[in-house]
């Protein structure tokens, strides 16, 4: 009788997104060494896009992170020259997040670097197939957002 082969379990999507993601943006930190910042690339993407009217609520909202890892982030980049706080004259509450004349230049070195990594990773693959693999992470994203109460997030 010959022994019926086991099934193995289908990989969890965390655990392949994280391995690419460990490759990606570990390359991604050594490709930018000479920026002299090792983090927060997509959100200086996103504040650059911003115009000078995004705040650090709206950052929170874009990454689904809280507010205080968005202070960190801006810490971050601001201790390092990349952005500034511009308080809301008509809100003295709020901060509007301004790139400085450092996170202009790095903004298309930035952009380049990322898409010459998509570009690689993409390699042989349609551009159809890469918007559909997009529509269906983002939706797992969306589907998976509820557990974030789970976690204390």
């Amino acid at each position: 009788m010959v022994a019926k082969e086991k099934k193995l379990p289908r990989e969890p999507i965390g655990r392949i997104t994280g391995r690419i993601s460990k490759i990606f943006f570990g390359t991604l930190k050594k490709r930018l060494a000479s920026l002299n910042i090792e983090r927060s690339f997509y959100p200086l993407l996103l504040i650059n896009n911003g115009n000078n009217e995004l705040t650090q609520q709206d950052l929170a909202e874009e990454l689904c992170i809280d507010k205080v890892q968005v202070v960190r982030i801006i810490d971050y980049l601001s201790g390092n020259g990349y952005v500034e706080r511009i308080q809301n004259p008509k809100d003295r509450r709020e901060y509007k997040l301004h790139i400085t004349d450092s996170g202009r230049e790095a903004i298309p070195y930035i952009e380049k670097t990322i898409g010459d990594l998509s570009e690689i990773a993409f390699k042989g693959i349609p551009p159809e197939k890469i918007d559909e693999l997009y529509s269906t992470l983002y939706l797992i994203k969306k589907n998976i957002l509820c557990l974030k109460d789970e976690i204390g997030e």
